[in-house]
């Protein structure tokens, strides 16, 4: 239904093409999750940093970070 309304109002696609994730060779063991087994959280903090892209084809950085003792599990 999408690309019919598309094609009656005389809308152009701007297709990107999709990012291919570079093939990676993993030679080490996983290392178990280490929090799970935490009695004590007041020192553990979770971040993570994205990229964003604007509509005018600028980046921007979007850190957080996020206090495990605030959330009750």
């Amino acid at each position: 239904m999408t690309l019919k309304l598309v094609r009656e109002l005389g809308i152009r696609l701007r297709i990107q093409k999709r990012y291919r994730k570079p093939k990676t060779v993993v030679t080490a063991d996983p290392k178990p999750n280490l929090i799970k087994h935490l009695h004590d959280l007041s020192s553990v903090w979770h971040t993570d940093i994205a990229y964003i892209q604007l509509i005018n084809h600028r980046w921007v950085y979007l850190a957080t970070v996020f206090d495990l003792r605030r959330e009750k599990y």
